[in-house]
Order: structure tokens, then sequence, then C-alpha cells
């Protein structure tokens, strides 16, 4: 059998890669590099089988769902959100699951699920699935460095977590050393060696601190796998927290933003408190799992006939994503049209506002300059009145001294 890894090759978050680096060590060879999001255009040489682990983040792209036929799939750590057109991606919820795309899972499945919101996804839907926990959670120890113990690691927290985290740790005498999961794989050429270097090199960073503070998943978890201490800074208020963090919040030492920033922090900084054990025998399945996929398939030599399982042909297939991509377009498009409506509704209103308060203000304008007038010719009146009343004054005293005078 010929093994693929799978990758999503535009990300522009490290934790993608560090997914991939996490299947790449059960593999006996990377034969492919398998592109998520394009993953039903995959071709292997002579349309040979390839096991693939399909642990990822699924997908931008739902429209190109199923993967290709020579792909042979081990369904697990799997992770579904369903962002809307707000968030840059298509319509599509649950309609990849319909069909053909719904066979694929029925297929290959049971369907192993990194949370508990994607698992309560699949079960609402009447397809086989099980918690397995992610895929990061199997994560080997990196080599020890001589600077262990000594600096503390600060991921994506916010500039007032930061600060805060800052002000937390300043008689700590640890070395504060702040990082980000940010990435821009858009327009790059690096190799697949390249990027698990980077990925080795960050993890080996987070494996030598003294602790990690972060607000991301992939970096609390494979701190788990590591048995590096982890303070995971997570508001669960937040819909986006809740659908990937549900279990693994409580399987880490965890703090909400509100108490962090306010001091209620209980984590000594100077003894680090262990990880707690619960995501242990997870990892025990997990890695069971995906090493029986290994075993299974490593020394086959079958064909791909003998090894597909699906019920449907590559042109019913075909058939079928042409329908759900037409489908999409034409739902996207008419929401853009919506959005385009009533974003030159605003516009509209805003050109009428702005043509009214020109009005307004050319009104004021000319009230302003017919008042400055005004004032002009009055204060000029007030000048003539004033000279009247000099000359008056003077003329009366010139009488005046001419009457005593007389006299």
């Amino acid at each position: 059998m010929k093994y693929g890894i799978l990758m999503h090759r535009t990300t522009m978050n490290l934790g993608d890669d560090i997914q991939s680096y996490a299947s790449a060590q059960f593999l006996p060879q990377i034969d492919y590099l398998v592109e998520r999001e394009n993953i039903d255009s995959f071709q292997s040489e002579g349309n040979e089988p390839v096991g693939v682990i399909m642990s990822a983040w699924w997908m931008w792209q739902k429209w190109n769902w199923p993967p290709a036929a020579c792909i042979i799939p081990k369904l697990i750590s799997m992770h579904v959100n369903n962002y809307t057109i707000y968030r840059k991606a298509s319509p599509i919820t649950t309609e990849w699951l319909e069909g053909v795309g719904g066979d694929y899972f029925r297929a290959y499945g049971p369907i192993g699920c990194r949370d508990q919101t994607t698992l309560d996804f699949f079960k609402e839907r009447g397809l086989d699935s099980y918690f397995s926990g992610c895929i990061t959670l199997t994560l080997p120890k990196q080599k020890v460095t001589p600077d262990a113990g000594t600096y503390v690691c600060f991921v994506d927290l916010k500039p007032s977590l930061e600060k805060a985290a800052r002000e937390w740790l300043k008689d700590s005498g640890l070395e504060i050393r702040v990082m980000t999961h940010a990435c821009d794989y858009r327009k790059s050429d690096a190799t697949i060696e390249e990027r698990m270097a980077v990925v080795e090199k960050r993890l080996t960073e987070y494996q030598n601190a003294k602790f990690v503070v972060t607000r991301r998943l992939h970096v609390s978890l494979p701190c788990l796998a590591m048995e590096t201490p982890v303070l995971a800074i997570v508001d669960m208020k937040d819909t986006g927290n809740i659908t990937r963090w549900a279990p693994y919040y409580e399987w880490v030492h965890n703090v909400s933003e509100k108490d962090f920033t306010s001091g209620r922090v209980d984590f000594d900084y100077h003894n680090p408190p262990e990880n707690k054990k619960d995501y242990l025998a997870t990892r025990e399945a997990l890695t069971a799992q995906i090493r029986q996929f290994i075993d299974e398939t490593k020394d086959c030599t079958l064909p791909l006939e003998q090894l597909k399982k699906t019920p449907f042909t590559e042109e019913e297939a075909h058939n079928w994503q042409h329908a759900l991509m037409h489908w999409t377009l034409d739902t996207w498009l008419h929401k853009n049209r919506g959005l385009l409506e009533d974003r030159n509704k605003h516009k509209k209103k805003a050109a009428a506002l702005e043509k009214t308060m020109d009005k307004e203000i050319k009104k004021t304008r000319e009230e302003n300059i017919r008042l400055t007038e005004k004032n002009r010719l009055l204060e000029e009146k007030v000048q003539q009145l004033e000279k009247k009343v000099s000359q008056w004054e003077q003329a009366s005293f010139v009488d005046w001294m001419k009457l005593h005078r007389g006299k």
C-alpha cells in the first residue's frame, strides 16, 4: 500500500500542519501529498490505492467531497464546522452528507470525531460515529534543549491578555516568548519537509517551556501529549470555542478571560501543576486504531477494485458533485445578491442623508453669512451713534463753557 499525507496547501494556521505532522508519524512512508480542499481531484500513479488518515478540519469547499476513488481512508479525528457565507464559506451545511456524500461515510465508517460537536452532527444524521479525539494528542515528545524550563510561551494571546500575563509573571524571572500560529502559505512554494521542520521546531519550543499560556486548541492538545504544563485562556461563551473545545476544555487547566485579566489565576508559575490525565485513554485508543489501520494495509497488494467499498461509480460521484456545486453557486449567488441589495439600500440611505446634511450645511452657512452681514451693519450703526453722541457731548461742553465765561 502507498500512503498519502493530508495537507491544507494554502493554510494560514500552523495548527493544520501540526495535524499533518501528527499523522505523518504513523505512516511507513509518504508517497503522496493529498490536498484537503481538492481531495476529489487527487490522482495516484496508475490509479493505485493510497491510504490516508483523514484527520483534519472539514472543509471550506465541501462540494469537493467525496474523496477520489483511489483513496483508502481512515475516518478518524475529523472535525466539521458549518461556517456560513459571512465567514467566506459556502452555504453548504448538511447537503454534502446527502446522496453520494453520505454513502461515502456509510461505506468507510464508523467516523472518528475530533470533538463532541462533530459527533453530535454526524449522529443526528444517522451516520455511525464515535468520539476518537484529536490526532495531536498522539504527538511524541521532542528533544530536550539546553534552555529547557527557563522560559514561558505566550501563544496568540489578545493584547489585553498578554498585558495581564506579563504583569502576572513580572517577578518570575522567566523569559517570555511571544508566539503565533498565524502563518501564510497561500503563495508559498515551501516543501513538505520545510513545513514539517517548522512544526517540529515549534513543538520543540513548547516541549521545553516551563509552561505555555494560550487560547489555541492546537497548542493545548500538543502540550498535553508532550506533558508540558499548559494554561488555556478560553471564553466558553463564544460559540466558536464551544464547537471545538468540548470536551477538551475540562481536560486542561483553564481560566476565563475575565478571571485572568482580573488576576484570579489558580496556577503556580513557580511550580506549574502537571496536566490532567483525562486525555490518556483517548490518546491510547486513538494510537491503537491508527496503528491497526496501518498494520492492515501496509502489506496489502490488492488492486483498487477489491479495496474500494463505495457503492457508486466515479461517474455517479462526479454527477452528484456537479449538482451540489450548481446548487451551491446558485444559493451562494442569491445570498450575495441579497447582501448586495442590502448594501445598496444602505448606500442609498447614506447618500440621501448626506444630501440632506449638505442642504442643512448650505442653509446654515447662508444663515451665518446673513447674520454676519447684519452684525456688520449693526456695528456700523452703533459706531455712527457713538460718533453722534460724542459730537453732541463735545458741543454741549462748548456751549457750557461759553455760558460760564459770559457770566
